[in-house]
């Protein structure tokens, strides 16, 4: 799977895969969906927690799948944003 994003090392380098969620965090809205999507699993659950409409969140996260180089509605992809996410915050603590 070469060239498809920074996630795809996850399981050989944690830091890539945190430094590819930094790269959202210069953009709150994009690391707020991420985490909402993360903790919710469900499109439409994390719009209703985002207070938005489903089609707004999935915009979004096909825009930060791209960013991060997976398929986030993907199960692999999921399970890859949650632990890039669960390495981005250990490893900035």
């Amino acid at each position: 799977m070469e060239g498809a994003g920074p996630l795809v090392q996850l399981d050989r380098d944690p830091r890539l895969a945190a430094c590819s969620v930094a790269r959202l965090a210069g953009s709150p809205e994009d690391l707020e969906t991420l985490e909402a999507y993360c903790a919710t699993g469900s499109l439409r659950r994390a719009a209703d927690l985002l207070h938005l409409h489903h089609s707004s969140v999935a915009r979004r996260l096909e825009q930060i799948g791209k960013t991060l180089g997976v398929e986030l509605t993907e199960p692999a992809g999921g399970t890859r944003a949650r632990l890039a996410l669960t390495a981005w915050r250990l490893l900035g603590d």
